[in-house]
């Protein structure tokens, strides 16, 4: 998939092995960091601040959002000039699924913690989080922390996309599976939402909102 030149990919980073494999080339996109996701007002403020350094482009006229609602994060957003596309998903995972998940499931909640080779790559777990505060509270601190975390949840998912999948991705999925006590399982892929969303046209799943609109939280909601 060839984007137009007057678009541009605003993205989590996540989903830069997905947008990669579509044909989403670096010079047309910007990547932040998943963290970001923890402070939906810090990501609010930097999806911001990224659209405005897109929209200082005058070719741009439309800017993809790889994003979906994040827990309120694109909750205002509106482009000045540029025309704003986006997935009408409440978090990245029913991206990569190619389909909506039931009520209560997602990233950050229901029983399954989803991985990815973005999540495995670039994004921040309870997996991550651990070894990260290893040597700050010791072992079994550090376990009982982010076992914390992952209370809510009986097992980790590594979604496959069979052109990304690579081994270091199952190690990681078996490997966080077994620490935490989880069962492990591996669910395929799907990017026909993803191609849908760089299309660029309004759909059931995908909606634009001309300049000045903001985004609103009801407008991510289908059905």
């Amino acid at each position: 998939m060839i984007l137009p030149p007057h678009c541009r990919v605003l993205a989590c980073k996540v989903l830069y092995h997905e947008l990669r494999l579509l044909g989403v080339p670096d010079s047309q996109a910007l990547y932040l960091d998943q963290g970001l996701h923890r402070h939906p007002d810090d990501l609010s403020r930097q999806v911001a601040l990224a659209l405005a350094q897109l929209e200082q482009d005058p070719a741009v006229e439309t800017v993809v959002l790889g994003y979906g609602y994040c827990g309120g994060g694109l909750e205002g957003l509106r482009g000045r000039r540029a025309r704003l596309v986006a997935p009408k998903a409440h978090d990245c995972i029913p991206l990569l699924l190619g389909r909506h998940l039931p009520p209560g499931a997602g990233v950050d909640q229901g029983g399954t913690f989803y991985l990815s080779p973005g999540w495995v790559d670039f994004g921040q777990t309870p997996y991550s989080e651990y070894y990260r505060s290893l040597p700050l509270l010791g072992q079994e601190d550090a376990l009982w922390c982010c076992q914390q975390m992952l209370k809510a949840y009986t097992e980790v998912a590594l979604i496959r996309h069979e052109p990304l999948f690579r081994e270091h991705q199952r190690r990681m999925g078996l490997d966080m599976a077994g620490l935490f006590g989880l069962a492990y399982r591996e669910i395929p892929g799907d990017l026909g939402w993803l191609q849908r969303l760089l299309a660029c046209r309004p759909s059931h799943d995908v909606l634009a909102a001309p300049p000045g609109q903001a985004l609103r939280q009801e407008m991510f909601n289908t059905g």
